[in-house]
């Protein structure tokens, strides 16, 4: 699953005790994932015009051993797949083919409820029910 990271940067301002990381963006959005072997539908989308062309959609169940409880995660990527490491092919062992999608799209899902929504190209940033630049996209006109 990607990782995700704010971009920030230091600043220090006169009669500060010490610096405040001010935030700037998010870092770049990609996944790595791995398979046997090719596959058809992946090779179609790679190097795909459209920054967005690939959807990959990651379902997972996490459970809380103290009160019993589980989550449903459901995690959905858009992007290109821009790298492809065919590995070694040895005879007798199973291949790892590696695939490395570059994202502009981010959606977490838990229990039904969007935690995490981020839209690079739309500038679209939403935490837990939160648009955090909603004024941001108003105050340029989108």
């Amino acid at each position: 699953l990607p990782k995700i990271a704010m971009k920030t940067e230091e600043y220090t301002g006169a009669g500060m005790l010490g610096p405040v990381a001010l935030l700037k963006t998010i870092e770049k959005l990609e996944i790595e994932h791995t398979y046997n072997g090719p596959i058809e539908e992946i090779v179609a989308d790679f190097g795909a015009e459209k920054h967005d062309a690939s959807m990959i959609r990651f379902m997972g169940s996490y459970s809380e051993e103290g009160t019993g409880t589980d989550q449903a995660v459901e995690i959905t990527v858009r992007g290109r797949h821009n790298e492809f490491d065919q590995g070694d092919a040895k005879a007798g062992e199973n291949g790892n083919w590696k695939v490395r999608t570059d994202c502009t799209y981010y959606k977490q899902t838990v229990n039904g409820k969007v935690w995490l929504e981020i839209d690079v190209a739309h500038k679209i940033f939403i935490v837990m029910g939160v648009d955090r630049l909603a004024a941001h996209r108003r105050n340029i006109g989108l």
